[in-house]
């Protein structure tokens, strides 16, 4: 990549973070001379942006309006003609760069967006960038498990307009990837001298609630587990009830301590109702930086199945404890036991990451943690006297 001009294209704060990263941890290959595409999927990736251009980390930093929700006409008409209606969606004073192979590297957390600018960029590469544990599974490139619109375009001549060919993908630990390895570029792990910059840009605020609190549950809306299952077809109509018992109870199992709940961007849940048995993440910092920052392998993070379980070892090389509540659905999760068994494996102790198979289990689980964490706290408080 070196000497060549490149182009990150990304719509989340994970996948934004990560293009930074990649550009301040191997600056040779990138050269300095590196753009990025935002699109503002919320508000949120609105300001951040601006503190992206503030960061003078990129050459140039240019903004468009979310186009996922677009109708599948005015989709493909954009595909169609891409220089005309990017010239006219661009948000950025001036004009972004659309001539004809313009950039020679292409990265996109999305093959959606890799193929959007690839039709400018004929002769560009075009990777794709981590954005989150699916990137691992392979999910992302299957077309079975794409939109109707999607699959139906793969089926005609519309493929060279909406499949890009991917050179291969920029992941933290490509051993964990569920496919072929030689496919897989490794991207720079964090380095604790640029913790500030991430703090700066991702805007992060002192949070003294995970000093209080080991125990952690990693929210996420119920409804969209099925997505995550093999065979989502199969699952019972009251698969979102019995997820949220389960995670109720396990929450009110504790007799001495209180969870944490680290409530989803996009998750809705009855605070009042919460408020009387665990304590709310409300601060709102981005998961990554609270990773970066707070959680110790002392942590105990629970999860159904979600990207929040594996970021501190990939990101960090932090090993807190992880249950998983996966098995107790009776549903089989796409490439679960594969990225559970490839986590395990990079664990020093293997046993910190548990995948209980009964709530009876779970329950077992949390109560020898939470003596486990007394002791340790009882130490902790002695050796201070």
């Amino acid at each position: 990549m070196k000497n060549k001009k490149c182009l990150f294209v990304c719509s989340t704060q994970y996948a934004i973070l990560n293009s930074i990263n990649a550009v301040l941890n191997d600056a040779e290959k990138y050269n300095g001379d590196t753009d990025i595409v935002i699109f503002h999927q919320t508000d949120d990736i609105k300001k951040l942006s601006e503190r992206v251009k503030e960061s003078k980390i990129f050459g140039n930093v240019y903004d468009f309006p979310f186009i996922n929700n677009i109708n599948s006409i005015f989709l493909l008409i954009l595909f169609v003609f891409p220089r005309f209606f990017l010239h006219k969606l661009c948000l950025t004073n001036g004009s972004i760069h659309l001539k004809k192979n313009h950039y020679n590297i292409i990265i996109s957390q999305s093959q959606l967006y890799a193929t959007l600018f690839s039709v400018i960029n004929k002769n560009s590469d075009i990777y794709l960038l981590e954005d989150g544990i699916s990137s691992y599974t392979g999910r992302t490139l299957d077309i079975k498990r794409r939109s109707l619109f999607f699959r139906l375009a793969n089926k005609t001549f519309l493929r060279r307009f909406l499949l890009a060919d991917i050179k291969g993908q920029l992941l933290y630990k490509p051993d964990m990837f569920c496919g072929e390895k030689d496919y897989i570029t490794k991207l720079p792990a964090h380095k604790p001298q640029n913790n500030a910059i991430y703090n700066r840009i991702f805007e992060y605020r002192n949070n003294s609630l995970y000093n209080s609190s080991q125990f952690v549950y990693l929210g996420a809306p119920y409804y969209g587990l099925k997505s995550l299952t093999l065979n989502h077809k199969g699952a019972d109509k009251d698969l979102e009830e019995r997820c949220k018992f389960t995670v109720d109870s396990a929450m009110k199992s504790l007799k001495r301590v209180n969870f944490t709940y680290r409530i989803h961007p996009i998750e809705k849940i009855e605070k009042n109702y919460y408020e009387k048995f665990c304590k709310l993440d409300e601060c709102h910092n981005m998961w990554e930086m609270e990773c970066q920052n707070s959680i110790t392998n002392d942590h105990i993070l629970m999860s159904f199945f979600s990207t929040a379980a594996f970021t501190p070892k990939i990101l960090y090389g932090k090993e807190p404890y992880v249950i998983f509540l996966h098995k107790i659905t009776g549903l089989v999760f796409f490439n679960a036991d594969n990225l559970i068994d490839s986590l395990q494996s990079m664990y020093s102790n293997p046993k910190k990451v548990m995948q209980p198979e009964s709530v009876d289990e779970l329950f077992e689980i949390l109560k020898d943690l939470e003596l486990k964490s007394e002791y340790s706290n009882s130490l902790e408080l002695t050796s201070l006297n």
